[in-house]
């Protein structure tokens, strides 16, 4: 998708990570991208995390030209890094089948892949919260192309403009799916609610359903649900 956005002109791209059923830390995007992840016989490795097994080299001889001047704000809202007890591994692999022998080997994997990329471009930073998001994502966007990680509201706030609505409005309506302690943990509902109090505004939000915990929400902005 990267590639083909590329080739119709697109150089500056908002990229929502998260909720991937892949554990391979981005080399199958990379791969697309026209990095070679080689094994010991110079051919490019199978997909998935099975591929990272055999990373031998990395090149970049045949990487799109127009990479370079592309830039990627990554909306993450995880902080896991990519390997170890908070990796991608760890955390996310049983989400996605992976029993605890596949986890101690995927993590294995990662770390020598991590170690070739470090390597190779001195951007890569294996430890950096996020770098572990969508199965290590967000480690090959860091590494490999010029990339940053931020909240995702915070891109949809200032991508929509929409404190210049706030500014000029009675009420705030938010919503979402469920409304709960998670919630106030950086979710959409709770970015818009600061927002509206920064201009002092009645805030109010729907949701499909209420956790217990729910009231948690007006202590964060949110004024009634």
């Amino acid at each position: 998708m990267i590639k083909d956005a590329i080739e119709s002109g697109c150089r500056n791209f908002v990229i929502g990570i998260g909720g991937s059923a892949t554990n391979d830390g981005g080399i199958g995007m990379l791969q697309a991208l026209g990095y070679g992840m080689l094994d010991k016989d110079g051919n490019q490795v199978p997909f998935g995390a099975k591929g990272l097994k055999e990373i031998e080299t990395i090149t970049d001889d045949f990487v799109i030209p127009e990479l370079k001047e592309c830039t990627f704000r990554v909306a993450c809202d995880v902080t896991n890094t990519l390997c170890g007890e908070l990796g991608c591994s760890a955390v996310f692999g049983p989400q996605k089948g992976a029993d605890p022998t596949m986890i101690i080997q995927m993590d294995k994997w990662l770390a020598y892949y991590a170690k070739l990329t470090s390597e190779k471009y001195e951007k890569a930073n294996a430890k950096q919260a996020g770098t572990g998001a969508a199965g290590g994502l967000g480690f090959a966007f860091l590494a490999y192309t010029n990339a940053v990680l931020e909240s995702g509201i915070k891109i949809i706030l200032e991508e929509t403009k929409l404190e210049e609505y706030v500014r000029n409005t009675d009420f705030v309506i938010t919503g979402e799916g469920r409304l709960d302690a998670q919630t106030v943990m950086g979710k959409a509902p709770i970015g818009v609610a600061k927002l509206a109090k920064k201009y002092g505004k009645q805030v109010i939000a729907f949701a499909g359903c209420l956790g217990e915990d729910a009231a948690l929400c007006k202590a964060h902005g949110i004024d009634d649900f």
